[in-house]
């Protein structure tokens, strides 16, 4: 599970560089600096958000395959 947060970490991270490149080579720029801010805070709070959650999604792959486990345990012994 940790390894697709990774990434989709890895692949927002990418595209964040290319906008960045995409801006400094953009005419009038400056008109589109303060949605460009926006975007960078707000990507940034996800990408915490993302690296907040990695532990509990691998938690939450264990159990789902340890209740798989015990379902079959259980199927085999009825």
């Amino acid at each position: 599970m940790s390894y697709r947060i990774s990434d989709t970490y890895d692949g927002v991270d990418q595209a964040m560089r290319l906008l960045r490149r995409s801006m400094k080579g953009m005419p009038e720029r400056h008109r589109y600096m303060k949605h460009y801010d926006e975007l960078r805070r707000a990507v940034a709070v996800m990408l915490i958000l993302l690296e907040e959650l990695t532990p509990w999604m691998e938690e939450t792959e264990k159990a789902k395959r340890a209740t798989t486990t015990a379902k079959k345990m259980l199927e085999l012994v009825r």
